[in-house]
């Protein structure tokens, strides 16, 4: 027992009373930032504009990043996150974000890291093509999709959506993908027979697997949330099986992580995509998709590569994919530094028409900082 006599409880006291007084100080500031939020949403409202704009938040959070001395500059990030999303709220109406559900996903963990939680409402969906309706419909503002990974490349679904639907994309995130082995308390690992996961889980964690449980029945999932929601349910038999999949997953479903950390590499990331109806706000770091079909002429996507190089346009990715619906066409998809309202840019996206029978613009949007 730890006794503290007179004169360290009157110390106490009136550190106490100190923190009381900031603390009100605190509380007078905060609610003049949200009038004064409350005065920019109004702005917003009647301009058309969006209430979320990550160009500006990223800069209020990298000037109060360096002010803080007696805190770590990422715990200062994540209080005022809160903050920003509490005032965000008085601007206008809760924002609604649906993602590539069920709880517990990759998708989840990049949400809900992009979005902070207050004056957010987080909706799981079954499906991406049920993202892009929620959007359409008006039912969200924004939706998280996966669309790249950086072992096995772009996820074709998502790239499709994009193609065929009239959403821009408003952000991206990046996010280290861990995988973990998890299953029910009191299992012993030894006694796993079977593991079931998402397919790319199982091949991504095939060495740990191989070196582990040589032996082991694969069985494959729609999702590494939902093989541990199966386990958790005992839809298989719990001493015997164990899913790959989140923390997040397993904290959810009330199950036990029993290693962590059994992916192949530690290189691997998935890229995500914040799908709005409207356009971002320009910022001094940004990156632009487009999709574009060629013409059926010699030197067409070298005239259309050729544009971008002579105009000092640095080109982050292409590729190629099949076009739904047209026999053997192919439809390229071409990542650039740069926004579409830029001059530079603007003038070569209409001499790229004299190389393409069609041409689209995704969006522009800040190019993701992990800073």
């Amino acid at each position: 027992m730890i006794i503290i006599g007179d004169f360290g409880l009157e110390e106490i006291n009136k550190l106490r009373k100190k923190i009381n007084s900031i603390d009100s100080d605190l509380v007078e500031l905060i609610d003049q930032r949200a009038i004064t939020a409350k005065k920019i949403g109004e702005i917003k409202l009647k301009n058309n504009m969006s209430v979320v704009q990550p160009g500006r938040e990223k800069e209020v959070l990298s000037n109060i990043s360096a002010k803080f001395s007696s805190i770590p500059p990422e715990s200062g990030k994540l209080i005022w996150k809160e903050i920003m999303s509490a005032c965000k709220l008085v601007q206008g109406k809760k924002t609604r974000i649906c993602f590539l559900g069920p709880e517990g996903t990759f998708t989840q963990i990049a949400t809900e890291r992009y979005f902070p939680k207050s004056g957010n409402e987080f909706i799981a969906v079954q499906n991406k093509h049920e993202v892009f309706k929620q959007i359409e419909g008006n039912y969200c503002d924004f939706g998280v999709i996966p669309i790249e990974n950086s072992l096995v490349g772009s996820v074709r679904e998502s790239m499709d959506l994009l193609i065929e639907q009239n959403l821009k994309i408003f952000a991206e995130i990046e996010i280290r993908i861990v995988h973990n082995l998890i299953g029910h308390k009191g299992t012993a690992p030894s006694d796993i027979k079977t593991i079931i996961s998402h397919p790319q889980a199982l091949s991504q964690c095939s060495d740990w697997i191989l070196k582990n449980h040589p032996n082991a029945n694969l069985e494959e999932s729609s999702s590494t949330a939902r093989a541990i929601r199966d386990i958790a349910d005992m839809k298989l038999k719990p001493g015997e099986c164990a899913a790959i999949g989140t923390e997040v997953a397993a904290k959810l479903n009330n199950l036990d992580v029993f290693f962590r950390g059994i992916e192949n590499t530690s290189h691997n990331y998935t890229r995500f995509l914040i799908i709005s109806k409207n356009n971002n706000i320009p910022t001094d770091r940004d990156k632009t998709s487009i999709v574009f079909v060629t013409k059926h002429t010699p030197g067409a996507l070298y005239g259309v590569l050729k544009l971008f190089a002579d105009a000092g346009i640095n080109l982050l990715k292409i590729e190629s994919r099949p076009r739904k619906n047209v026999k053997f066409e192919y439809v390229f998809i071409c990542d650039f530094e740069g926004n579409e309202i830029d001059e530079k840019i603007k003038n070569t996206l209409e001499e790229i028409q004299n190389y393409t029978i069609w041409l689209k613009v995704l969006g522009s949007y800040p190019m993701f900082n992990n800073s």
